[in-house]
């Protein structure tokens, strides 16, 4: 049914992807790869915790996946 924790975490982890898109679209690469790490470490806090349904959590993997395939030559 509808889960408000899953809401609210599901939109804290969009709020970082969105970070994440835009550091990517300027081309701050450390800015990006500091957001995509803040991102994978709270997605897993997250699951972790029960925030986060299965579901929402295969979907966010997804997103978090692309984002580290898009960033593979970036290096810190």
């Amino acid at each position: 049914m509808f889960n408000s924790k899953s809401k609210k975490a599901r939109k804290e982890v969009e709020a970082i992807f969105n970070d994440i898109q835009i550091n990517l679209e300027n081309n701050y690469k450390d800015l990006a790869i500091g957001a995509r790490k803040k991102a994978e470490k709270r997605l897993d806090e997250l699951k972790q915790a029960g925030e986060l349904s299965d579901k929402d959590y295969a979907k966010l993997k997804v997103k978090m996946d692309d984002f580290t395939k898009r960033m593979e030559g970036y290096h810190h």
